[in-house]
């Protein structure tokens, strides 16, 4: 356990998710973690009520000396105080610097029970303290009724690929699946889409027929690493008082053939 869950009151009560640790933005580049004042600084988010994303949850920073033992300050952005599309809530955040300032990255839903949407904006502060949402959010919005990502455009992934820009992300459709794909910027603020997928969903009885989808990118000796989360029919079993009807596990795909 390297973030436990907070007191009770404190923001992160019921839960807690560690969803970045600020690096180097070369997609290309070691993935070095970078220190703020000589500590590691990562982002988290939390929900307000007990249970399985119970209510809004919120964005906030958390510190390490040793990436082991973290220390969550009170939360930065809540949905409540942005635009109608992130009022529902927020989700996965993904931090950058670059040229002095912060860049805070993250999807939001825009009301609180389904069926909703998840887009992807912004928010930008110079000291960590004080946070600007960009006015042209969200940055990356749903396609149109029938595209691959007419539901979700959500997990941001924002990485340096000599002069542009490029946010990994997973998309949604009203299929029902969800897929990987990639969108390209030259200033952090202006995004085209790709409308490409990336990773699709498998073959029936595949380990990701449902989703594959969350992406997490790492480079290392010449090759892109791409991990997502694979997503598969099971059984329905009863775990408590919910039914649980798919299995998740960690899968990877590379930008060339593995021995």
């Amino acid at each position: 356990m390297i973030l436990d869950r907070g007191p009770k009151g404190s923001p992160t009560e019921y839960n807690a998710a560690l969803t970045w640790i600020l690096r180097d933005n070369d997609l290309f580049g070691a993935g070095r973690l970078k220190k703020v004042g000589g500590r590691f600084l990562g982002t988290y988010h939390a929900y307000p009520g007990a249970g399985y994303e119970a209510g809004p949850a919120a964005i906030g920073l958390c510190w390490s000396d040793d990436l082991r033992h973290w220390a969550v300050d009170t939360p930065i952005l809540r949905g409540a105080d942005g635009d109608p599309w992130e009022r529902g809530g927020l989700y996965k955040s993904c931090l950058v610097e670059h040229d002095g300032a912060y860049w805070m990255f993250y999807n939001a839903k825009n009301v609180a029970t389904w069926p909703w949407v998840e887009q992807t904006g912004a928010a930008v502060s110079s000291d960590l303290k004080r946070w600007t949402r960009l006015q042209q959010n969200p940055l990356l919005k749903v396609g149109p009724p029938g595209a691959f990502d007419d539901r979700f455009v959500s997990d941001p992934c924002v990485l340096r690929a000599g002069d542009a820009w490029v946010m990994f992300h997973y998309a949604l459709s009203s299929d029902g699946h969800a897929r990987d794909s990639v969108a390209l910027s030259r200033d952090l603020i202006h995004w085209e889409k790709s409308n490409e997928v990336l990773v699709d969903v498998g073959p029936p009885g595949s380990i990701d027929s449902i989703h594959a989808h969350k992406p997490s990118v790492f480079f290392n000796d010449g090759t892109l690493y791409h991990y997502y989360c694979a997503v598969a029919p099971e059984p329905t079993v009863r775990t408590g008082d919910a039914e649980v009807s798919e299995s998740r596990g960690i899968a990877l795909v590379t930008s060339r053939p593995m021995g």
